[in-house]
Order: C-alpha cells, then structure tokens, then sequence
C-alpha cells in the first residue's frame, strides 16, 4: 500500500472516533439528573408571660422530640430555637415559684413558628408541722413524810392494863403515823356499817369470834384471821359468842386521825 492510502485511512480513524464529552451525551450514556435540595429548617420562637401579660426571665427552656436544646429566656422573656428539621417537638418551660408547663409543636417546611406560654404561680408550700411538744417532765415523786421513831408494843400486856370490861366498845391507838393508823378494837357489840374513803383498812384477829361484814358478804373470823377491806367499802364488825372480838385494824394511806369512840 502507498502512503497516499494510508494517510487516508489514519484520517479516517481519526474522524470515526468520539470525544469523551460525545461519549457520554450520546451512545447509551445515560444524562446526570440534578441533586435534590435540601429540606428548609425552620425556627420556633417562644414566649413566656405572666397571667398579667408581663414577660418572665429566667425560665429554663428544655428542647424534646425531633431535636434538642436548652435555652434561658431574657428580659424580654423570649427563647428561640433556630435550624430545627421537621418534626415534632416538646417544650418544657420551667422556673422556681412557678408551675412548669409543657407545650407540643410541630415544625414543617422551615416555616417560622411563634409559640406563646402562660405559667400560673406555684401554690404556697404547706405550712412547717408544728414543732413537736416536749416531753412533760416526769413529775417529782413526792416527798414521803418522815414516819418517826419505831413503835414496839407488846399487845397482851397492853389488853392487860386496857381491857374492854363491860364496855361495848373501846378504841386504844397503837401507833400514829403520817400514812397510816393503827388501832386495837375491843368490841362487846356489832359495829354498824361505816366506809373509809382515802383508806385501806388492814385487819387482823387477836382474840375472839365473831364476822366481818363486807358489802353482802359476811366472813366468819376468829383469832388469827387476817381481812383486808378496800377504801371506799362499806363494812361492819359482828362480834360473837360471851368474849370480845378483839382486833388489832391497821389504817393505810391517809394521815392519822384523833381517836373516835366508833371505828
């Protein structure tokens, strides 16, 4: 082959083949298609205020939801949360003295959203209890009176130099304390009924028989018999048989008291 034919045939390789910009418009290459634009944030702005109308500083502004943030309101009372996507959000407004409030919103479309909030007082906290009462002082025990000198006495030699003869009745004090009084009843006849009010009454038989009646109650007694008769209960002495019923009654609980021709 010549040159002049080559030369021909090189041209028209040259000729036949594409650009790379030709190669990718034409021949099977499909077009680029155009990157989607970004969705538009939106801003919600909020407004606190009293129930007066006037604006509050110093509430905590707590984000939720699709986002979140925290913010502080100013003087003028107002927050603004900026570039939020769309979505739903929850706002917590907070401040000491005041009830806290939460508010939902929804951003769409980056549109500006105002949201105004009221926050009411918080009620008044319930009172301090009362302070706790002292404990009363254990009252002092009073002072048990001084009972004096013991009292030693020798009761048959006593009935010997005082017995009751033919009298019916004869009291003899035995011993006189602040708390308590004893006595020695000789008794030829019935004692009628009689109450001690600020006393027990302790009894014991020395000699003789006879009864001791409480209330309804009668108890046969003789020599050695030994009664107690609460304060306050009616009793009475029956004396028995040819002797005296003799008893020796111990008074306790009250002060000692002059001698009585009766019990």
């Amino acid at each position: 082959m010549n040159r002049a034919v080559m030369a021909v045939l090189v041209i028209a390789v040259f000729s036949t083949a594409a650009t790379p910009a030709e190669q990718a418009a034409g021949r099977g290459a499909a077009p680029k298609r155009p990157a989607a634009a970004p969705a538009p944030l939106g801003s919600v702005r909020i407004a606190v205020k009293d129930h007066d109308g006037a604006s509050l500083s110093d509430v905590h502004l707590l984000l939720s939801g699709a986002g979140t943030g925290e913010f502080t309101t100013g003087a003028a009372g107002t927050g603004v949360f900026s570039n939020l996507k769309d979505g739903v959000y929850r706002v917590r407004c907070e401040r000491e003295g005041l009830i806290t409030l939460e508010r939902e919103f929804t951003v769409h479309g980056g549109a500006w959203s105002p949201i105004d909030v009221v926050l009411d007082p918080a009620p008044p906290p319930p009172p301090p209890p009362p302070p706790a009462k002292p404990a009363p002082e254990a009252p002092s025990p009073a002072a048990i009176p001084k009972s004096g000198p013991p009292v030693t006495v020798s009761i048959v030699d006593f009935l010997d130099r005082n017995f009751v003869g033919r009298e019916p009745l004869k009291e003899s004090i035995l011993a006189c304390k602040p708390l308590e009084t004893v006595r020695l009843l000789q008794m030829r006849e019935m004692v009628a009924r009689h109450v001690h009010d600020r006393a027990d009454e302790i009894i014991y038989v020395v000699a003789g028989e006879g009864a001791v009646r409480i209330g309804e109650d009668a108890s046969q007694v003789k020599a050695g018999s030994l009664v107690v008769v609460p304060n306050g209960s009616a009793h009475a002495f029956e004396p028995r048989g040819r002797n005296p019923l003799i008893i020796m009654s111990t008074l306790v609980g009250s002060a000692c008291e002059p001698p009585r021709t009766a019990p």
